[in-house]
């Protein structure tokens, strides 16, 4: 079930470091967050892969500046965001 914008803005309302936009037209939740260095972000987004392993749904994962991570989540097969992703974004709130 693709859940609607405002469905999306509630369910991401206390997680401040996420967002709801779209990439290539297609809505999706995205977390960017400065880590202190390089080592603390490949911490981080190692820490994210094992939960993307667990839940087996894997969100698209970006490493810039040598410390910005973003995370980019959806659900590929249906092209927009639902229930799972915002699962999957309550988990890696608790590895931040």
């Amino acid at each position: 079930m693709i859940l609607s914008t405002s469905d999306i803005d509630n369910a991401i309302a206390s997680m401040p470091l996420w967002c709801r936009t779209t990439c290539n037209g297609i809505p999706v939740i995205r977390l960017s967050f400065r880590a202190k260095n390089f080592s603390a972000a490949m911490s981080l987004l190692n820490e994210i892969g094992e939960i993307a392993e667990a839940e087996g749904h894997h969100p698209d994962l970006h490493l810039t500046n040598y410390r910005d991570v973003g995370v980019l989540l959806y659900t590929h097969s249906v092209k927009g965001v639902t229930p799972i992703d915002i699962a999957v974004a309550k988990l890696i709130e608790q590895v931040l």
